[in-house]
């Protein structure tokens, strides 16, 4: 079984905008969790929504965060913009294997999720709050 992880004050990146966001996507990885101890028929009816709206809030979060680089103008956007798309590339092919009715092995989507949440925010998304707050307006 997956290690189940939440939200902790320590994941604060001190931009209040972004941290709401992430706030969010623990939530997408909430849900995720619950579908894992769910009995099977609720599983088999619920992936395909929580995977559309994780791939649908990514891409907003994404999004936002990637508006932040160019305006603050990130000295470090092609890497970060390099972690986004291998996350979108893989959610995009774990939908695409759903809606072909191929089984999505939850625990190994949930394992992904919540350990690339953890590293990102904690590394790459403090960088860029630390560079953003440091940045004259």
């Amino acid at each position: 079984m997956a290690k189940h992880i939440a939200w902790e004050e320590s994941f604060k990146v001190g931009h209040p905008m972004i941290d709401s966001q992430h706030k969010r996507l623990f939530e997408i990885a909430e849900e995720l969790y619950e579908l894992i101890i769910a009995p099977q028929e609720k599983r088999d009816a619920d992936t395909t929504l929580v995977l559309q709206d994780c791939a649908k809030y990514v891409n907003f979060h994404f999004g936002c965060e990637e508006k932040i680089m160019r305006d603050s103008k990130y000295e470090d956007v092609e890497a970060h913009l390099s972690q986004h798309k291998a996350f979108t590339t893989f959610v995009a092919s774990l939908m695409s294997d759903s809606s072909r009715g191929e089984k999505v092995d939850l625990e190994k989507l949930y394992e992904f999720l919540s350990d690339w949440l953890v590293k990102h925010i904690c590394s790459e998304d403090k960088k860029l709050a630390s560079f953003v707050s440091a940045t004259p307006q």
